[in-house]
């Protein structure tokens, strides 16, 4: 049986069918149905997921999640252990095989409010069970 998954906001679209979606939020396909991802496309989305949960947020497994605040949030993060952080987050979830790449880039943003803000992004490619995709 193929793993499921309900198909949830991923990719920051801000209007699927021609309506308003909030990132992250479930939405409903072109027929009204609640989204279901099947196979690469769940698997990916599971790893976009992982990445996304903070350390401790998940109150029966506190050990579970990117340690954000320890190694992102400190000042000047430490670009190598949330590499590692990541790339554990995605080979934990099930149907991950390797990551074959993994490119975290810091930059700094100046659009925000006129006030400049680093930032910290990343684009992984993920080797799974079926198939290779990238998330970002």
């Amino acid at each position: 049986m193929p793993d499921l998954t309900i198909s949830s906001n991923v990719n920051n679209l801000s209007s699927i069918n021609g309506r308003s979606v909030a990132f992250n939020d479930i939405y409903l396909d072109q027929f009204d149905n609640i989204s279901v991802s099947v196979d690469l496309l769940a698997v990916l989305e599971d790893c976009a997921q992982s990445a996304r949960t903070v350390l401790g947020e998940c109150i029966f497994n506190v050990n579970e999640g990117i340690p954000y605040k320890q190694v992102v949030w400190v000042g000047v993060p430490n670009i190598p252990q949330f590499s590692a952080s990541l790339r554990a987050a995605f080979l934990s979830v099930e149907g991950v095989t390797d990551v074959i790449s993994l490119d975290i880039v810091q930059t700094n943003n100046t659009s925000i409010s006129s006030q400049s803000a680093d930032m910290l992004t990343y684009v992984a490619n993920i080797q799974t069970i079926y198939g290779t995709g990238i998330i970002q």
